[in-house]
């Protein structure tokens, strides 16, 4: 079996407001950093729906004499 070591460094890499700001990114939801928009999947649904609703087959209308 392999044993395997590291050594940690004592200095620290980043400051103080860099560590708050990464923390901020990786808590923060991804719509707010990245603008992009979330899946929704109600939305989706209410798509479907109203395509179905759309192209859904009409009743057959009554003939009068």
């Amino acid at each position: 079996m392999l044993a395997q070591t590291t050594r940690t460094t004592r200095t620290t890499l980043a400051t103080q407001d860099e560590l708050d700001a990464l923390g901020m990114l990786i808590t923060e939801d991804e719509a707010t950093v990245s603008d992009a928009p979330t899946y929704r999947p109600e939305a989706a649904a209410l798509l479907l729906l109203a395509g179905a609703l759309l192209l859904s087959p009409k009743p057959p209308k009554e003939k009068t004499r």
